[in-house]
């Protein structure tokens, strides 16, 4: 149930949610003849919609995510795991056109492979779902074991999990799957501004792990926006679902404080 209504709401709550419902509200203004509130809906929403576009405001909330944590100045020695979280891969795409196909995110196999590099005795552990056999759609974990395979990373130094549908699922799942114990070393590579929900979640289940961030977004505000108005509604949206994630998290006991930290 909590998997199905986050989505819903967060349909409603993104930005481009929002200008659709307060686009519909002017319109129903001006159908049911009340034009002074329409208008006045329709300047806010002007402004509104403008200052997104013109102002770091994905910026400003997206820094603080990405900050939060840090990658190591020195790993330990040997690692039990190296820990991948699903998000890169593009399902219905891999689907339609029959190979792995990823998205900006795809730094996180990159990472996981240079790791791989360094730790040559270590698996590469990797949770993701997502997929629909009814409709051709593979599970993110088969997109991430074809797209490792081409990459030169052998099928058997992979450990897959192909159920969890959100990061909340995919740590719990791992954890039975893997039984860690205390004085391990796992390492978790996702994109940075995930990884504060992320290590919330290892840290309530009594998983220790080490951060390593990548695949960032977020600039120093500038006083000029970004050339391309599209990536800076992208970097909103993105940050604001983060945030949106984490006090959802919080508020449903499945991490322990809003914004968790090192």
């Amino acid at each position: 149930m909590f998997f199905f209504l986050s989505k819903l709401i967060w349909f409603f709550i993104q930005p481009l949610g929002v200008l659709l419902l307060a686009l519909l509200a002017v319109m129903a203004g001006f159908l049911f003849r009340s034009r002074r509130l329409a208008r006045r809906l329709a300047i806010a929403t002007a402004i509104g919609f403008a200052a997104i576009c013109l102002l770091p405001v994905g910026d400003l909330i997206m820094l603080p995510l990405e900050n939060r944590f840090q990658k190591p100045d020195r790993l330990p020695a040997t690692l039990d795991g190296i820990i991948v979280l699903g998000g890169a891969e593009e399902n219905r795409m891999s689907g339609a056109r029959g190979e792995p196909s990823l998205n900006n995110a795809a730094e996180r196999l990159f990472a996981a492979l240079d790791l791989a590099r360094r730790y040559p005795d270590t698996p590469v552990v990797f949770s993701g779902g997502l997929g629909d056999p009814w409709n051709g759609i593979p599970p993110q974990s088969d997109i991430f074991r074809d797209a490792m395979m081409m990459a030169g990373l052998p099928e058997q130094r992979m450990i897959l999990e192909g159920q969890a549908r959100n990061t909340d699922e995919t740590i719990w799942l791992l954890k039975q799957m893997l039984q860690p114990q205390a004085g391990q070393h796992w390492v978790v590579v996702t994109s940075a501004y995930h990884m504060p929900r992320s290590m919330g979640l290892f840290a309530k289940a009594g998983w220790e792990v080490v951060p390593w961030p990548v695949d960032y977004y977020g600039l120093p505000p500038q006083l000029l926006p970004r050339a391309n108005l599209v990536e800076q509604m992208a970097v909103l949206n993105i940050a604001l679902h983060e945030w949106v994630g984490l006090l959802a998290y919080w508020a449903t006991d499945r991490i322990d404080t809003l914004f968790p930290g090192p």
